[in-house]
């Protein structure tokens, strides 16, 4: 970017940030201030708009997202202010950048926008399983590009985590990475070491334990099992992995084990 675009819109200039398409910072937060956003004090949050990843996607349907997205702009406190394009184009969709003063400001309307999203692609696209991936609030140059990068991360990671979910926050889907990270690298000492002392029937009923959130009338009535059953279990789990579900530590560890159990199943059918 340089200082002859006179004429920049808002969705070209986050576009150059995202891309990291500039070296003057203090040129960009002077454009910035002319465009209306202050990128040193301002917050941001990025929402992305994605087709799935083996859909090839045109530029005129994401012309037509960005039609359909475009009431969008206005919850964002400061978006709404700003007569310029916004929406920035992405390889599987589009992106849009919410500006406000305060963190509180975004906070608060970002279940708002996305179920309005949610709806309008329901009415105009039914067919399209769009996924919204929901970046990290953040400040500065750095942070809209960095906020921009967590909207894609949470619909990559979502896509391979939580298939069927539309709406995928950064952080909590930062959470499945991690985990699947540290299953891969170590999972299968914790089955070797932990979960192959146990008997297929005390895996499954320790895994339905968690799934029950814990609830031993819930796992007996799920499995068709007796209370007592359950227990015997937990029980039998205990002596021969010296982890009891009763100990915040030792159950952690067991449901990290069972966690771990899954992620290397659906791993082996990937293959």
């Amino acid at each position: 970017m340089n200082k002859n675009n006179a004429n920049i819109s808002l969705s070209s200039y986050f576009n150059d940030i995202v891309i990291h398409y500039y070296e003057d910072t203090d040129l960009m937060e002077s454009i910035g201030k002319n465009l209306g956003v202050d990128v040193k004090q301002d917050f941001f949050l990025a929402l992305s708009f994605l087709y799935p990843s083996d859909v090839v996607v045109s530029y005129e349907e994401k012309c037509a997202l960005k039609a359909i997205l475009q009431p969008l702009i206005s919850y964002g406190p400061i978006n709404r202010s700003i007569d310029s394009p916004q929406f920035i184009l992405c390889d599987k969709g589009v992106a849009l950048i919410l500006a406000a003063h305060t963190k509180e400001e975004l906070s608060a309307v970002t279940s708002a926008v996305c179920e309005k999203a949610l709806e309008f692609l329901g009415e105009q696209l039914p067919g399209a399983f769009i996924r919204i991936g929901i970046g990290t609030i953040e400040t500065s140059l750095l942070g809209i590009e960095r906020t921009y990068q967590n909207s894609l991360k949470a619909v990559n990671a979502g896509e391979k985590f939580k298939k069927e979910r539309r709406v995928l926050d950064f952080l909590g889907m930062e959470i499945y990475s991690a985990i699947n990270a540290m299953v891969l690298a170590y999972g299968h000492t914790l089955i070797s070491t932990i979960l192959l002392q146990m008997t297929e029937d005390e895996q499954k009923i320790l895994g339905k334990y968690y799934k029950c959130k814990e609830e031993i009338p819930t796992v007996a009535s799920a499995l068709s099992i007796s209370e007592q059953d359950v227990e015997d279990a937990l029980r039998k789990i205990k002596k021969k992995t010296g982890l009891d579900v009763n100990d915040t530590e030792d159950n952690f560890k067991l449901h990290f084990v069972m966690i771990a159990k899954r992620v290397l199943e659906k791993e082996k059918r990937r293959r």
